[in-house]
């Protein structure tokens, strides 16, 4: 995750900063609460799904 996306996942975890990509945050955290409820879910694995979906959604790709 490059810095610019990092700054922006702050801003809406702190909420005290409006960020253009709250909708993306939310999808995002919406998928990767589904893949932890799954039975095949892997808990170190749920970080990064959650950071390559955010990543996916804002820029509309990702990087490996």
């Amino acid at each position: 995750m490059d810095d610019q996306i990092s700054q922006e996942l702050i801003r809406i975890l702190r909420k005290n900063e409006q960020s253009d990509f709250e909708e993306s945050f939310e999808r995002a955290f919406e998928l990767t609460k589904a893949y932890a409820g799954s039975a095949n879910a892997q808990a170190s694995a749920i970080p990064f799904v959650f950071e390559k979906l955010f990543e996916l959604f804002v820029t509309g790709k990702t990087r490996n």
